[in-house]
């Protein structure tokens, strides 16, 4: 099969350009798939982090055509004419924020029309925190697409809420792959300097919806019962981060916190997956998770809030827990029972035993076949 695939990837950091980039390498191994980036992702207001860019990182050196200027339709148009000589049979465009409704609206309506068939890969159809025109934005999306694909059962019941009966795939968020353990969690603590006790990680973009407020009171909650741990807080605030620095001092955890607002890099991430115990997601709205896939990869069990999709990952239980959204208390009791029953090595277990349903090869093979059909 001949395909295009819409998407920004490397040298843009973050877990969309990364996934995109897996996705490429495993259809190309038996599909024609060319890969067109962007050279211009978002206007610099639109962008609350310090950089957009890899540094040095893993797939930073991969090889795509970037030709899209989200601001510029005459390269837009410059992407069409591409695809229409690649000759491709199909074309996946990624969706994850309306910002793109626009320029994947135009290139949707001008491939059709040349008989291309147009699929979007939709990681969400609205915002985790919505405005006015994003439901109209997104069924602008849907009116121009042949067949969408989501990565949650949740996404999914989206695109059926705003366009009934529109031919759609619910797959899963794949693994990503690009991250292997190199040393073990000794050695990773050794090398970055943490102590050999309890380590509790949050990882990811910090934003209201990721409800870091949460895990910072659950963790208050029981720091009278487990009173010998890490909690580590990576990742950078899309927001005023001084609040979490006043709760966690407010609760009485400062002591036990390493709260390190700043995005953390490939090389780095792997280091601290492997240091920790567990991966906690405080969420209070989901579809997929991305950092799930990292976790699951790492062989990491996760505590989540069962919203959106995140529950379609976790096996209760078997492979972490799951607790109702916007309760401390009970995300910090199941932070104590996973440490006080010893779960890990079990869990573990669980997660090699069944990770290999999330490859990006079952991924692609599941994409291709619903293709082929729709």
């Amino acid at each position: 099969m001949r395909l295009s695939l819409i998407s920004v990837g490397p040298p843009y950091r973050g877990g969309i350009s990364d996934l995109s980039a897996l996705l490429f390498e495993e259809l190309s191994k038996e599909h024609q798939v060319q890969f067109i980036n962007y050279k211009r992702q978002y206007p610099a207001f639109l962008f609350p982090g310090k950089t957009e860019y890899k540094v040095g990182d893993l797939a930073s050196d991969f090889q795509s055509k970037r030709t899209i200027d989200s601001l510029n339709p005459w390269t837009w148009l410059q992407a069409v004419n591409q695809i229409k000589a690649f000759r491709s049979e199909w074309v996946i465009f990624r969706y994850w924020n309306p910002f793109f409704a626009p320029l994947i609206a135009y290139m949707a309506k001008k491939l059709r029309r040349s008989s291309i068939k147009v699929a979007v890969l939709v990681d969400n159809l609205l915002p985790h925190e919505e405005s006015i025109i994003d439901s109209w934005m997104a069924r602008r999306i849907l009116s121009r697409a042949d067949h969408i694909i989501t990565m949650s059962k949740s996404v999914s019941a989206d695109v059926q809420a705003l366009r009934p009966g529109l031919s759609t795939s619910t797959l899963f968020h794949p693994l990503y792959e690009i991250y292997h353990a190199q040393q073990s969690k000794a050695e990773a603590r050794a090398s970055l300097n943490l102590p050999d006790h309890p380590i509790v990680l949050y990882f990811g973009l910090i934003r209201p919806y990721k409800g870091l407020d949460i895990l910072i009171r659950g963790l208050g909650s029981i720091k009278h019962e487990l009173d010998d741990y890490t909690a580590l807080i990576l990742g950078e605030a899309y927001e005023d981060s001084q609040k979490y620095v006043d709760l966690i001092k407010s609760e009485g955890i400062s002591s036990y916190t390493i709260f390190r607002n700043e995005f953390i890099s490939d090389s780095e991430l792997p280091l601290y997956f492997a240091a920790a115990d567990v991966l906690v997601l405080p969420y209070r709205t989901a579809t997929q998770s991305g950092i799930v896939g990292i976790a699951l990869q790492m062989d990491r069990p996760v505590i989540a809030t069962n919203v959106g999709g995140l529950g379609e990952y976790i096996i209760e239980g078997e492979t972490g827990y799951l607790v109702e959204p916007e309760n401390p208390e009970a995300l910090g009791q199941a932070i104590l029972r996973f440490f006080m029953e010893e779960d890990q090595e079990r869990m573990t277990a669980n997660i090699q035993a069944t990770k290999s349903q999330y490859s990006t090869h079952s991924f692609c093979s599941r994409l291709i076949q619903d293709l082929q059909r729709a």
